[in-house]
């Protein structure tokens, strides 16, 4: 699950899931939501395997959604889904499924202010604010 809240020139994505793994996911399919535009969100047009580094998990998320808001830009592939999820320390990798389009450059960065990634509940939340 995932849900948006508005912010003066930013927007903070809250993201929640029952594994840590699925923050991942969540957040793949929350940046398809907001750069699709309401494209069609058919199969996946291409897959690509996605990785990053970064220090702690919320680092990882932080570097992850850069990530996915760079292929948007660059090469105008809009995420869709995200499988086969490999977190370790220090790395996340994944096949990520992406839609061709012509994604906005909404995004200008995640930005590490308030960014959390915990356990709760028996799963795992975690919150990043983008600077839009």
């Amino acid at each position: 699950m995932y849900r948006w809240r508005d912010h003066t020139g930013e927007l903070e994505l809250e993201l929640e899931a029952s594994t840590a793994e699925g923050v991942f996911a969540e957040a793949a399919a929350a940046l398809g939501e907001l750069l699709g535009d309401g494209e069609d969100r058919g199969a996946p047009a291409t897959h690509r395997q996605v990785e990053v580094k970064a220090g702690d998990r919320a680092a990882l998320l932080a570097e992850w959604i850069g990530e996915l808001v760079f292929l948007a830009e660059v090469e105008g592939l809009v995420p869709r889904a995200a499988e086969a999820i490999e977190l370790t320390d220090g790395r996340v990798q994944a096949t990520v499924g992406f839609g061709a389009g012509s994604p906005p450059h909404l995004v200008k960065a995640a930005t590490y202010h308030r960014l959390a990634f915990e356990p709760v509940d028996g799963g795992w939340r975690a919150t990043v604010v983008l600077d839009v």
